[in-house]
């Protein structure tokens, strides 16, 4: 039983001494947007048995996938990725934030635009990528910019425009049909609080 106290004794003084983890801030350096890849993809078809057939057209989604790096820490625990899509002079806003994201290149996040919002977008008209003037992706930690780059330019010096925002058309992956798709690939999205 004294060993026991002894080691009990020995462990808390030494976590008592012991110097505190002080997080390291992050900054532009910790992370490069290495590519914007939007793409128009067909609905996931599936094969799902013990239930009624219900038949529906397959329809286009716009697929916006984002490669990127992490540098110089070992882990980020949170980064949001702020998407602005610009169609027909009109910017389609959305965003999402992953947690735990480690050092590394080859980091990747997605978001998409579901066939009715790109209807609406369009105003029915058949999509065809050539219609996305840009797609600007920024990163940013607790309200600050980290990085920011367009397919049109890579330098983030071409700013987002001032055009009129319509929030609430862009879909996470877990919302859409993808979702259970390529987990593997993309960083771990932060939970909504409940």
């Amino acid at each position: 039983m004294k060993i026991f106290a002894l080691a009990l004794a020995v462990l808390a003084s030494a976590a008592i001494g012991a110097p505190a983890l002080v997080p390291v801030p992050v900054t532009s350096k910790n992370v490069k947007i290495e590519k914007i890849m939007p793409n128009a993809v067909g609905t996931p078809e599936f094969t799902v048995s013990n239930t009624t057939p219900k038949r529906s057209q397959l329809q286009k989604w716009v697929e916006i996938e984002v490669e990127f790096a992490v540098d110089g820490l070992e882990l980020i625990d949170e980064l949001t990725f702020k998407f602005d899509v610009l169609i027909g002079g009109k910017l389609y806003t959305g965003e999402i934030t992953h947690v735990n994201i480690p050092k590394g290149k080859e980091r990747y996040t997605i978001m998409y635009i579901s066939p009715r919002n790109l209807d609406r977008i369009t105003g029915g008209k058949q999509f065809n990528p050539s219609m996305i003037d840009n797609v600007w992706v920024t990163i940013s930690k607790q309200g600050q910019a980290l990085a920011i780059s367009s397919i049109k330019d890579k330098s983030g010096r071409l700013p987002v425009p001032n055009a009129q925002q319509f929030p609430g058309l862009l879909t996470p992956k877990s919302e859409t049909p993808f979702s259970v798709l390529w987990t593997d690939r993309y960083e771990a999205v932060k939970l909504p609080s409940r």
